[in-house]
């Protein structure tokens, strides 16, 4: 009967430590408002470089409970054309308030001073998260932003993961 009981106690240990939420696989449903430092080269017309380095924080939504909490690092940058954004792409750390983190790599296309929407997809992690998989889909809206050399925005991800 100990030896049932250890093992059923080991196996419980195994399955909460190695699994995100303490599930392996769900969905990924999160919101967020972040302020991002620019550093932008503008050639008129709306056309521009602009690259930015920034921290995020989100809360779970519509009942998920994966990253709830979790502290993002995004640096990334875009190339727009006259207003649009033809080509967006970058790099976010999330931490999770457990210490562990996991990396994701997102691009898109949007408008200027209004948006962007597009791809992510984890890359790796720590912890227990190390072998994170899983996809979905980035908007961002923006908002003016309160002091010169940055943006702000809300941002929504939504999509799935899964650990193994």
């Amino acid at each position: 009967m100990l030896r049932k009981s250890l093992m059923a106690l080991f196996l419980l240990f195994i399955s909460n430590n190695s699994s995100a939420d303490g599930h392996s696989s769900g969905d990924v449903a999160l919101e967020g408002m972040g302020v991002w430092s620019i550093n932008a080269l503008g050639a008129g017309k709306g056309t521009a470089s602009v690259t930015y380095d920034g921290l995020m924080t989100v809360k779970a939504v519509s009942g998920t409970k994966f990253a709830d909490n979790a502290s993002f690092r995004c640096v990334g940058g875009l190339l727009a054309f006259k207003g649009e954004i033809t080509e967006e792409n970058g790099f976010c750390k999330i931490l999770f308030q457990d210490g562990d983190t996991a990396f994701l790599q997102y691009d898109g296309t949007g408008k200027m001073g209004i948006g962007a929407e597009g791809s992510w997809r984890f890359i790796g992690g720590s912890g227990k998260y190390e072998r994170i998989s899983g996809s979905g889909i980035v908007k961002r809206k923006s908002i003016k932003a309160a002091a010169t050399g940055y943006t702000q925005s809300i941002n929504f991800l939504t999509g799935s993961y899964s650990i193994k």
